[in-house]
């Protein structure tokens, strides 16, 4: 799957990963057999991989501490980088912090004073969780990437927000232009937004499977949720966006395809995922269409077919919405998706 042989790890070659919470051993080792990699989030991550490998797993794997994540205990920034050698990380990533923009913030370059400080003595990308306001104000975008350039660092973001970071104004515009500036950039705990990043040519993208994964929550908010439905949530390719099993039961429509054609599903209608207890089935979807998306764009080797591939996908998943049944049943783009179908 890995796109180029070079001396560069592999989470630096224009790959992917899905990312995957620590207590999954059983998730690490499947997700691995699809993507370039796997991202491991939480303090256990290098332990649950060593020994993955002590049993002949030999896949990549980063380790994100997720210390922007409510309060962390004190870290033990030696220990951190030594457990992500010892567990044979693919590449060395900071514990990470977060990055605010709430009224009365400090400058971007003093709150990431001290994780810019450790990337350099450890040699290892800065983990830097970042309110979504950084990339939509042009002020605060400009002053972040300004700092970016200064610090000459690898980078991985973290995009935060109670929603969807990417689903505010100018939000895509604001992550291609970085994509395109600084070099060695990567998106961790992100959505399906990472494959576009890579089109647009991010190093790494980590793509989160489960809601609480698809982004960051700034430390001082409660993220959205569906009230009282359990349904799994079910990335449509043809809409480029996830939905709900409940919503998906009551479509009637021949503007999406009522079946999967991949090998996940092997013809079977997605409506099934109605059924709470598909969710595992749901998950293989999930990862496996992710991943044929991945790939297909990932594929084309020209970076300006690259980048329109990805925006065509958009722009004609956007004519698939509408009245998806009755009436009551009319489903719009979400604004990021509209964004990236610009790029068509």
């Amino acid at each position: 799957m890995i796109r180029l042989t070079t001396s560069l790890a592999v989470t630096l070659r224009g790959t992917y990963s899905f990312y995957v919470p620590a207590n999954r051993a059983d998730r690490i080792l499947a997700c691995s057999e699809i993507a370039d990699a796997v991202v491991v989030s939480g303090a256990a991550g290098p332990q649950t991989v060593r020994r993955l490998r002590a049993e002949g797993w030999q896949g990549a794997a980063l380790f994100d501490r997720a210390a922007y994540v409510g309060a962390v205990d004190t870290l033990d920034i030696d220990g951190w980088f030594d457990e992500q050698r010892n567990a044979g990380a693919d590449r060395l990533l900071t514990p990470g912090c977060f990055v605010g923009s709430g009224s009365g913030h400090a400058p971007f370059a003093v709150q990431i004073e001290a994780e810019a400080s450790v990337a350099r003595e450890y040699g290892a990308a800065c983990v830097l969780a970042i309110d979504y306001r950084w990339l939509t104000n042009p002020a605060q975008h400009d002053e972040m990437l300004r700092e970016f350039e200064t610090i000459g660092l690898p980078v991985a973001l973290v995009l935060a927000d109670r929603a969807d970071p990417l689903g505010h104004p100018g939000a895509v515009d604001a992550l291609v232009a970085l994509t395109r500036r600084i070099d060695q950039l990567s998106v961790l705990r992100v959505d399906h937004g990472g494959i576009g990043a890579l089109a647009f040519d991010a190093a790494h993208a980590s793509i989160g499977l489960s809601t609480t994964y698809r982004h960051a929550v700034p430390p001082d908010v409660t993220a959205q949720a569906i009230p009282h439905d359990q349904t799994a949530r079910v990335f449509v390719l043809d809409l480029m966006d996830w939905f709900a099993g409940s919503t998906i039961g009551g479509w009637s429509t021949v503007r999406v395809a009522d079946r999967c054609k991949y090998s996940c599903c092997q013809g079977q209608r997605i409506d099934r995922f109605l059924d709470v207890r598909r969710k595992s089935e749901a998950d293989i979807h999930n990862r496996t269409v992710l991943a044929v998306l991945a790939e297909e764009i990932l594929s084309i080797p020209d970076p300006a077919d690259r980048r329109r591939a990805f925006g065509r996908r958009c722009f004609a998943a956007v004519e698939h919405y509408g009245i998806m049944g009755g009436l009551t049943s009319e489903i719009k783009p979400k604004f990021q998706l509209q964004q990236w179908a610009q790029y068509a």
